[in-house]
Order: structure tokens, then sequence, then C-alpha cells
């Protein structure tokens, strides 16, 4: 539904959007477009004839026009949004764009994206390297989106308009792509901004009764499965980033993954949690007799893992805030990961509802998993790395395994590394936990060399509001937050011989003197201390001044100290 109203020299109206990936969410936004000139003839239509003259319309295939002289050499035009009302669309506009000073609307948003890009200021390394970091750090900070007007106004999940103050209201989180690196990407950079994101979450689960999966505007998509929002929370005040309502945010969090019939309108928050909360994971039920309402039991094998993420999420929120009871039971829940692991195959597999594993088995083949198959998300256990290589053999066992996994790029149908999509982001750093950290180099260096480039098909895949190019930023910066809900990083050759990072008002140098001569890394100092593991806690990454690599041209063999791991025995390794 639409309407549209031709006045002079503005034309205004609102539109109804929505069914986003074939969802039933709908929005209704608000517009206002004005132009520097009169028209020389307007018109516009609700059916399938032109009227020209016609200053009004509305209907679903409402749309108008403005035409003007033939002389007139330049034409200026400006428009603004919003979700509340067509008043506030126009005082959006008004307190923006006063003026039709075209070159200081283009100075001030050149200046502003300027400052923005600024936060990670890297030298060296090639022309194309450096148009590559600085588009994928581009990408990676479009979204989520500010949704409040400038008044502070936002529509929220119960259709009631609230206002902020001192804070922005987010909208537009696909939950499922950015929990593996863009919120912490955003949290390191600009800790305010990522506390606003939580705070936005949190809002949006008071208005609804349920934390956001992939929601649009005000309302929930329900795109994609798992519980991200708890491991966005939990990554969020991992890094720093705290200041919102973490208690309120705990309390959500919680009530999302013990309440199986907790719904905003016919969305459940976690589809199938009851048949994960008694066995340990969400059974296979094919295309069809589905035994609850929002079931993704066809994918049970990627459900099952994407809600032990979100559990262990919730075990270290809850451990951060001091639940020491909840922090014990939800680090119990995320180890029934082994429940899913088939010894006799090593790979991660679906159960039937008898409990028996999924017949006729092929690595390659997508049957129980969401855009992906057994060899990609086998490996999407990434708090207790030790406890996945233990299981898989030890590992020599698991090196052999990756070793064929990186052999090819892989796509849905195939069992290897796909980077185009989202759980084989954190795959190629699993080598520092198998110690093997050279071919971690390695990997991560081909992969950017091969498939993120200057050219069209420079960017494989869906970018996902900027999930895939947070990987390329950390890549090239050598570091990466492998475990999510954890604050820290571990490590790869850089692609700069420098970069200066501002973490909020901190800044850290990242010095890798050699990084276009050599791929390997010797040893990496912290302030001027070696480090004695693959991996940097955020409370000590946030206070130091440099991050130094020693780089050589031939991979250094030593295992080096292996990254951190959980699980209810070791607690934290």
């Amino acid at each position: 539904d639409a309407d549209v109203k031709l006045d002079g020299r503005e034309i205004s109206g609102s539109v109804t959007g929505g069914d986003f990936c074939g969802g039933l969410n709908r929005y209704r936004v608000y517009f206002v477009v004005q132009f520097d000139r009169d028209p020389a003839s307007v018109g516009s239509s609700s059916g399938a004839a032109w009227q020209p003259g016609q200053l009004s319309a509305n209907g679903p295939h409402t749309r108008a026009f403005v035409s003007f002289p033939a002389d007139a050499d330049k034409l200026l035009i400006k428009a603004a949004i919003s979700y509340v009302s067509l008043a506030n669309a126009r005082n959006n506009l008004q307190t923006e764009i006063p003026a039709w000073d075209f070159d200081k609307v283009r100075h001030d948003a050149r200046a502003a994206w300027s400052d923005v890009l600024s936060h990670a200021q890297v030298n060296g390394g090639t022309e194309a390297q450096r148009k590559v970091f600085y588009t994928a750090l581009y990408h990676s900070l479009i979204h989520p989106s500010v949704f409040n007007d400038v008044n502070g106004e936002y529509l929220g999940f119960d259709n009631h308009v609230h206002r902020v103050t001192g804070r922005q209201q987010y909208a537009n989180f696909s939950g499922w792509d950015i929990y593996r690196d863009q919120v912490q990407l955003i949290a390191m950079l600009f800790p305010k901004v990522a506390s606003d994101i939580a705070q936005s979450f949190v809002a949006d689960a008071e208005q609804s009764g349920r934390l956001p999966k992939w929601s649009v505007a005000n309302a929930e998509s329900n795109v994609m499965v798992g519980d991200p929002a708890d491991v966005i929370l939990a990554s969020i005040y991992a890094f720093g980033a705290r200041d919102f309502d973490s208690s309120s945010a705990l309390k959500a969090m919680l009530r999302g993954a013990n309440t199986p019939d907790l719904k905003v309108g016919t969305h459940p928050e976690r589809p199938d949690l009851r048949s994960y909360l008694e066995r340990g994971y969400v059974y296979y039920q094919g295309d069809a007799n589905h035994d609850e309402e929002g079931t993704e039991g066809n994918g049970s094998a990627s459900v099952t893992l994407e809600y032990q993420s979100a559990d262990f999420a919730i075990a270290q929120m809850a451990k951060a805030l001091g639940d020491t009871a909840d922090a014990g039971k939800f680090l119990a829940r995320s180890a029934d990961w082994r429940k899913s692991f088939d010894p006799a195959t090593r790979f991660i597999r679906p159960r039937n509802k008898n409990g028996n594993f999924r017949p006729a088995f092929d690595p390659a083949h997508s049957d129980g998993f969401v855009e992906g198959n057994s060899a990609q998300y086998t490996w999407m256990i990434p708090f207790d790395l030790h406890g996945l290589i233990a299981a898989i053999g030890g590992p020599d066992a698991a090196n052999a395994h990756l070793d064929d996994y990186f052999s090819h790029y892989g796509g849905g149908q195939e069992p290897y590394f796909n980077i185009n999509n989202e759980p084989s982001f954190a795959d190629p750093w699993i080598y520092n936990w198998t110690g093997h950290p050279w071919r971690a180099q390695e990997v991560i260096r081909k992969t950017l060399s091969d498939l993120f480039t200057t050219q069209p098909d420079g960017l494989p895949g869906n970018d996902d509001l900027g999930a895939t190019s947070a990987w390329v930023v950390f890549a090239q910066l050598g570091i990466y937050p492998a475990i999510p809900g954890v604050g820290g990083v571990t490590f790869n050759t850089p692609t700069f011989p420098e970069a200066l990072v501002k973490l909020g008002d901190h800044s850290l140098r990242i010095v890798a003197p050699t990084a276009g001569q050599n791929a390997y890394i010797k040893s990496v100092f912290l302030d001027g201390h070696p480090l004695k593991s693959w991996w940097i806690p955020w409370v000590d990454m946030a206070r130091a001044s440099a991050i130094e690599f020693s780089l050589s041209p031939q991979p250094s063999k030593d295992a080096g100290g292996i990254p951190p791991s959980f699980s209810p025995e070791s607690g934290s390794e």
C-alpha cells in the first residue's frame, strides 16, 4: 500500500514494505522529497494510466512524476524518511539539510566517513590491497541502521512510538551473519555505537517479549536460524562496550533460552527448543511432519550447533555478571555438541527423532544443514576446539582433516572451505589450535589474494550487511575474534607493514615490517614482550600500545601456545 501527494516543489507520502526473504514482516516508511525549482508538470496514478495534473493518489500501485524545463541545466533534490510519521520525515529533512548547499552536504558526508574510516589506518601494501581494505571497512560499518528520527522518536516492536535520549536506536540486524565478526569489529572501534546496538536489542526484547533474530525496521522477519542475539550481546560486552543495561540483556537471553513457547507473533525465539532441551539436540524432521510450530528441524544439525554457541555466549555473559549458577548450566548445555558428533565418521551429523544418525551419510550433502554441509559445520564448535580436535582423533588427525578441507574452495554441496558463507569464517584459524599455525597463515593469505580483489567479482558471495567484509578487515590486520562471546583475538600474518587502529579512544599499532615479502610468523610481541600463545585476551589488547610481528619467508613449525578452549571440565583453558 502507498500514498503520494504533490505540492509545488515537494512530493510526500508513505509506502508499506516487507516480505523480506519471504518473511511476514511489515513496515511503513514516510518520505519527503523536495526540489530547488518549480516543476513544469506533475501527475500521479494508482492504476495503469497516468493522470497528468493529478496531485495525489493512493493504493497498491501508486506512483507520481514531476518534469522540469528542458533548459534546466542543474536540479537539486533532497529527501528524508521516517518510520514514525510524515511530520518527522519533514523535520529530519529540515534539521539535517536545511539549505541547498550541495558542496557542504558532500563535504560533510565525506568528512564523516573519513573520520570513521580513520579508526583503522594502514600503511604500505599495494594500492589494490589498500582499496580492498578500505572498501571492506566501509562495507562493515554501513549497518545496522540508525532507526530513530532527529527528535529521538522511533516506532518500537510494540508498534508504539518511543523516544531515545543520549543514544541511537538501531535496526536491521542480520544476526546469523554478523555475530561472528562484524559486531566485534564495531565494539572494538566504536564502543559507544556497539553499546547503543546492544541497548537497541534490549529495547526490542522489552517491547516484543523476545530478542530479535533478523529484524527489519521494527519487526522480526525470522530469516535464518539459531539465536544470534545472545552471541551479539555477549560479544559486545566481552569487547568492552558496556554502556547498556547488561542485566536486562542477560534476563532476555535467559528467557529466550529457557522458554519453548516464547514468540513474537508466530515466530518463536528458538524453534524446536523443547526438543533441544529434552535431547541436547534438535532432531531432523525433513520438510514435513513437523511437531512444533515454527520448526527448523530440516536444518537440525545446524540449528543445534547455533543453539550451543548461543548457550555458550549466555554462559560467558552470566559469568561476567556474577551469575555463576547460569554460567555453569549453560556451559554444560553448550557441551552437548558431542551428541551431534559421530565418532565413527568423525563428522557432525543430524539425528532422527529416535536418536539414530541420518542414514546414507555424505559430508558434502546439505541434508540437515542450513546453507552448508557436514564438512563445513563440523568445525563450527568455536568455543571448544580442544574438545573437537580430540574427538576427531587428536592434532594429527585434525590437521589431515583440515588439509583436505582447505585443498579447494567449496560451495554448499562440496566438502570444502566456503568463505562465501559465515559458518566457515573462523575455520582457517583452527590451525592455531591444532599446532600448525603456519597453515593458517598460508590459507588466509591465499584466500585474500585469490578471492578478494578490486575487480567486479572481488567480493565472493553475499556480504550480508558487512559480515564478509569484516572478515577481510580482520584478516588483513592479522587478528580475528575466533570465539564468539569471548573477548580476544587469535593471529595470522598481517597484509600491511603497519596499521594504526583506534580502539575507542585508545590507539594500537599493528606492526609487521616485512609483511609484503614474508608470509610466515616467527614471533609476536605485545608491547615488546613475546607472546606465549596464539591468543591475546581483550583485557590485554585494549590497553596495549603495539602488537609487533616478526616475519619470515619460511614457515616456523613451532606449534606455539594453543589458544583457549572452554568446556565444563576445564571451564577455560
